[in-house]
């Protein structure tokens, strides 16, 4: 009994001893852990520091903390809306050229100075497309790919482009005219007419989609899906498009948010899945070598641009690298078509606000008889109202650029227009929006006034209107899609009138947040034939 008792007590001092230890040694360990967690905040800070010391000379605005940099302060523009505005304040502050900070690393420069946005339009090998927008890829699959005809850089752009503007020149618009007019005044009219007969208002957006998608399918790529299928690939894949931190304008990440119960990157998927069939299956006939693209084949064209393109790398000829970077291409074109409703979108979002314009304008459509290429001149009216629809509600409305800065040994090393930069490259950003809205170049600059567009007025300033930039990288596909609006407008006013009807409470507007061209609120209107009279 004595033993046991004895054995007892000696247990339980054993349990004492031991839960003292592991008692001490959790909170030696949590004492550890909270010195090397200090030690890792104090080294943060220390490093901020030292490059907030050594960005100190660039002109920047104040930041709401050292390590956050400026990313709080446009975390909350983007949620009022006024994500641009941001910038106008800043360079009211410091300047045309405003550098920022998201975080520690990341180093942003933002410009409307013409002498930097000229050196940025035509140094393309210095100022490069960045790989990391949102459209070129999904969570591991591509959309666009960053060899497209719109997203390559060096000498693969270079090949490529060069290709390509055969299909694109002033030369080859006659022959797509008569395609494309062709096919506006027959299967696309009926698009239209359906709308003229529901009696309600309809959603000019899903109209115009299907009419541009519609008429791309002319351009060699008749066994794609319906024109219909088209356009909704481009809205929910552009839709699917969300921005990671909505502060940052380099840390973008796709993600697979659901429309309509459809994740963004099973539908990626899928289109490219339907292009890739229709791109294989022109490949088995095409000769490379001997077959020259048709005028009106934009399938073969691009074709033809890749398998060049690849030759030029000295890379051997390999069907799947060759379809998909064709299918790339074609992603591309079926994104962009999207611009195109967007931009006839804000036309008639900005003509609700002067009535006078739109009668003008309907008018001299209906007067005009398009029977050539060279009648599209005599829409003189249109051309102004167009033009300053692109010049309020640009297709981009703001773009960026990767930065090489110059290393020892090349000329201006180490240094951006002046400015001592101590980094490796730098992001740059403009924005045409901005650029478009400055009310030091456009007097009155958020009235839609076509007639500032007349001949007897002058000109814009450089750089002060860029709705399809400027330099080597301007649209390659520009005069095509000019064509197109003219002759959508002219169809549609020779057809129909246009009322539009906005929702109540629901006034249209330019979204400041992202870059492709978006539209807060519904273009909707009421069509109706024209009538007899």
């Amino acid at each position: 009994k004595q033993w046991y008792q004895r054995r007892v007590r000696g247990s339980q001092f054993c349990a004492i001893l031991c839960t003292d230890r592991l008692k001490t040694l959790k909170m030696y360990l949590v004492f550890l852990s909270l010195v090397g967690y200090l030690c890792y905040l104090g080294k943060k800070y220390l490093d901020a520091y030292r490059r907030s010391w050594s960005f100190a000379h660039l002109p920047q605005p104040a930041r709401d903390n050292i390590i956050q940099g400026h990313a709080p302060i446009l975390y909350r523009a983007r949620k009022k809306n006024k994500f641009l505005e941001v910038f106008v304040g800043w360079q009211k502050e410091c300047g045309p050229t405003v550098f920022f900070f998201i975080g520690k690393r990341i180093i942003n420069c933002f410009t409307t100075d013409p002498s930097i946005l000229q050196t940025m339009a035509y140094d393309p090998a210095r100022f490069e497309k960045d790989p990391r927008l949102p459209n070129r890829k999904t969570d591991g699959h591509i959309i666009t790919g960053t060899s497209s005809i719109l997203s390559a850089n060096g000498m693969n752009w270079a090949t490529k482009r060069k290709a390509m503007s055969q299909f694109f020149a002033k030369v080859n618009i006659p022959h797509l005219f008569d395609i494309s007019k062709e096919n506006l005044n027959g299967p696309l009219v009926t698009v239209w007419e359906k709308a003229s007969k529901i009696g309600t208002r309809v959603d000019l957006h899903d109209l115009f989609a299907i009419t541009f998608a519609g008429t791309m399918k002319t351009y060699g790529l008749q066994e794609l899906p319906s024109a219909e299928t088209v356009a909704n690939y481009a809205l929910e894949i552009l839709d699917g498009i969300k921005i990671k931190d909505p502060g940052t304008f380099n840390i973008y990440k796709l993600m697979t948010d659901k429309r309509n119960g459809t994740p963004t990157q099973i539908l990626v998927a899928k289109a490219r899945g339907e292009v890739e069939a229709v791109v294989l299956k022109k490949m088995q006939t095409f000769n490379f070598e001997k077959d020259e693209p048709a005028k009106e084949n934009l399938l073969e064209f691009l074709i033809h641009a890749n398998y060049y393109m690849l030759k030029a790398e000295g890379k051997a000829m390999n069907y799947s690298d060759l379809a998909s970077l064709v299918v790339s291409d074609i992603m591309t074109v079926i994104l962009v078509t999207d611009n195109l409703t967007k931009q006839m979108c804000t036309l008639f979002m900005f003509l609700e606000t002067n009535k006078p314009a739109q009668q003008r304008m309907f008018a001299e459509l209906r007067e005009v008889e398009l029977k050539t290429v060279a009648d599209l001149h005599k829409l003189v009216y249109t051309e102004q109202c167009m033009l300053e629809a692109m010049r309020m509600g640009p297709a981009i409305t703001r773009g960026q650029r990767i930065y090489k800065v110059p290393k020892v040994g090349e000329e201006n090393a180490g240094s951006l227009c002046g400015f001592r930069i101590p980094e490796k490259t730098v992001t740059m950003i403009f924005s045409e929006y901005l650029q478009h809205m400055n009310p030091q170049n456009w007097p009155n600059p958020d009235t839609f006034d076509p007639d500032r567009w007349a001949k007897d007025k002058p000109r814009p300033a450089p750089f002060s209107y860029v709705p399809f930039w400027t330099g080597p990288r301007v649209c390659i596909a520009k005069h095509v899609a000019m064509m197109l609006m003219k002759l959508t407008l002219s169809m549609i006013a020779k057809n129909f009138d246009i009322k539009q009807d906005f929702e109540a409470g629901e006034k249209p507007r330019v979204d400041q947040n992202v870059a492709p061209l978006k539209i807060l609120g519904k273009i909707t209107a009421f069509i109706q034939p024209v009538s007899a009279a």
